[in-house]
């Protein structure tokens, strides 16, 4: 089955309609062509947890997409860290010019040999049940297990809980096969591990919520821009 034709998760807002409303026919890496950015040889993948939350006001510029290069990235104020979009951090984090576009920043970032994808693929506009999260990671984990196969990166940074869920359910890693959560492993494993020739460094998803961590986030994007350098 390929991505674009999975209705898979549409069952799941027929079952709890109350709590979950799942875009199924809108997946916003087909929907940006995501493929697009992608290098022939990736050093780095990053793997977030969802799309953005859709709202029905979006639109190209105001939609904080991964690869939507016609976001316009504002502030209301002067930024302060990790107060951005997951990208507009993520790229900060990776030395990119913040007064770049946002077209230019992601040349910046394929030019690193990097490439981002998310353990969840579909749009979500409304959601609030922690078992449906875990129904819907299970089922993209055919497609998240097929990205890991095909792209063959050296290193994996995971960010946030539900991309190691992610990983997790693709069984591809023994490492990974485990009840740890991203906080526990952030503060266990200051060096990344090592399983099936691929690095793996595990952060909270680089967000304003997860502020509390921004040192070791830093510290973590350190040795990720020294491995860019080697």
């Amino acid at each position: 089955m390929s991505l674009r034709e999975c209705k898979i998760c549409s069952e799941f807002m027929q079952r709890y309609c109350s709590c979950a409303e799942i875009l199924t026919d809108i997946k916003p890496s087909i929907e940006y062509s995501a493929d697009k950015w992608k290098q022939i040889t990736t050093k780095i993948l990053f793997i977030a947890e969802a799309p953005p939350f859709y709202l029905k006001t979006s639109n190209k510029a105001t939609d904080s997409y991964f690869y939507n290069e016609n976001e316009k990235q504002l502030f209301l104020d002067v930024p302060t860290p990790l107060s951005g979009t997951l990208s507009w951090n993520l790229f900060t984090l990776l030395g990119i010019n913040s007064d770049l576009s946002k077209e230019s920043k992601l040349k910046e970032f394929k030019k690193l040999s990097c490439y981002y994808i998310e353990a969840l693929k579909c749009r979500i506009c409304k959601f609030e049940n922690k078992m449906i999260i875990k129904k819907m990671l299970k089922c993209c984990s055919l497609f998240l297990k097929r990205d890991v196969l095909v792209i063959q990166p050296k290193i994996i940074v995971v960010m946030g809980e539900k991309a190691l869920y992610g990983l997790q359910c693709c069984q591809l890693f023994k490492v990974l096969e485990t009840s740890s959560t991203i906080n526990a492993l952030l503060e266990q494993i200051k060096q990344p591990i090592l399983s099936n020739n691929i690095k793996f460094y595990f952060i909270p998803l680089p967000v304003w919520r997860n502020k509390i961590y921004y040192e070791s986030i830093v510290e973590i994007f350190n040795q990720i821009k020294a491995e860019l350098k080697l």
